[in-house]
């Protein structure tokens, strides 16, 4: 490491490289820059390549973060054949975006997609790495970063050895569900118990991982629930976009469709049972973390989960284990005889863990790694 640098007192001029652009989905990457904001560093958020026809630098929507669109990368299709022309096109891309921000201080790297494999170019005094899902099989790239923060063991196990300390974060709590969580704290929901269940999703509808099959037999096998799915359809294949016009004719099935802010949180306040299925062989990720499981603790319902090793030991999950996916239709069974009996599974100790997991937490013990050097 270049010397110790004291993330709670700003101000400081951050890169923050993410795989996402600013608009749409609000992931890590978004809470990171986000909070880093409020503490009054000034962040410039680069969008995802191919967001401009030359390097700009526009205000969001948030007091702190300027964002920074920039062209497709050259010699995109040389990634894989020739990588080391990628690499020092991407280079001189690092040092032209560098030109237009002008000096930072610390550089934040959360693109998986090694856009930037070599930090260097970027002059900033020090780098971190943030791996939020796993890489490329045989990725040898750790570009050059001083500090290794992964969501999970094993993700930061797979990168190659080098001499930067690593450290595991794991995903954050948005404020925004953290508001959620802590009026729900305050003031628990009484449910009336004519209505039938609900059981909730929120995501993507087009996440690669996403396992349709049991979804749809789930939805086809409780007729008497409703299943209320909140996100967009966003990227993905044809068929994905086939399965969400499906499930839009189902009598039980409401999509929301993207909601954010209060919007996002009033769709999900009459939720009874919150459901997560991964098909495991199609996960990038191999059930390692999921941050929607924060969120489902957060909002106080139930929780039926496929198998995500981060979460195995929340109080009262209902997760199906690895060995045996087809359990995840008991487990639902389960969650909803517990909300129809009115029988509490430790839905408090489930919020409680959520609070305890917040993005201004995390960037309080990511400072502490920043100071130690």
């Amino acid at each position: 490491m270049a010397g110790p640098v004291d993330l709670l007192a700003p101000p400081l001029r951050i890169l923050l490289i993410s795989p996402q652009p600013w608009t749409g989905l609000q992931v890590s990457k978004h809470h990171y820059a986000r909070e880093l904001a409020a503490l009054g560093h000034q962040v410039f958020f680069v969008n995802p390549p191919g967001s401009a026809d030359a390097i700009r630098l526009v205000p969001s929507d948030v007091a702190g973060v300027t964002l920074v669109d920039h062209p497709r990368m050259p010699m995109a299709r040389a990634k894989y054949r020739a990588q080391w022309l990628f690499i020092v096109a991407a280079r001189l891309r690092a040092k032209a975006i560098a030109r237009a921000v002008g000096p930072i201080d610390l550089l934040w790297d959360f693109d998986n997609a090694r856009q930037f494999a070599d930090h260097r170019a970027f002059a900033a005094p020090l780098s971190i790495l943030h791996v939020v899902d796993m890489l490329d099989p045989g990725d040898t790239m750790h570009r050059h970063a001083d500090l290794i923060l992964g969501v999970d063991e094993l993700l930061i196990a797979e990168i190659a050895p080098s001499d930067a300390p690593r450290h595991v974060v794991g995903h954050g709590l948005s404020p925004l569900f953290a508001c959620a969580a802590r009026r729900r704290l305050a003031a628990p929901r009484v449910r009336d118990t004519d209505q039938p269940v609900t059981v909730g999703f929120i995501g993507n509808l087009a996440q690669p991982a996403m396992d349709r099959e049991r979804f749809a037999s789930l939805v086809a096998a409780h007729p008497d629930c409703i299943f209320r799915f909140i996100g967009p359809v966003q990227g993905g294949t044809a068929e994905n976009h086939a399965w969400a016009d499906t499930l839009a004719r189902q009598p039980n099935v409401e999509l929301a469709g993207l909601l954010t802010g209060d919007a996002l949180i009033a769709a999900t306040e009459d939720v009874d049972v919150w459901l997560l299925l991964y098909d495991y062989a199609r996960d990038r990720n191999r059930g390692v973390n999921s941050h929607k499981l924060l969120e489902y603790f957060a909002l106080g319902g139930e929780v039926v989960s496929s198998p995500i090793a981060a979460q195995a030991d929340a109080p009262g999950i209902f997760m199906a284990p690895r060995d045996a996916p087809d359990e995840i239709g008991a487990k639902l069974d389960a969650a909803i005889d517990a909300v129809r009996g009115s029988r509490d599974t430790g839905w408090r100790a489930r919020v409680e863990l959520a609070l305890a997991n917040s993005y201004r937490a995390h960037v309080e013990r990511i400072a502490a790694f920043l100071k130690d050097g």
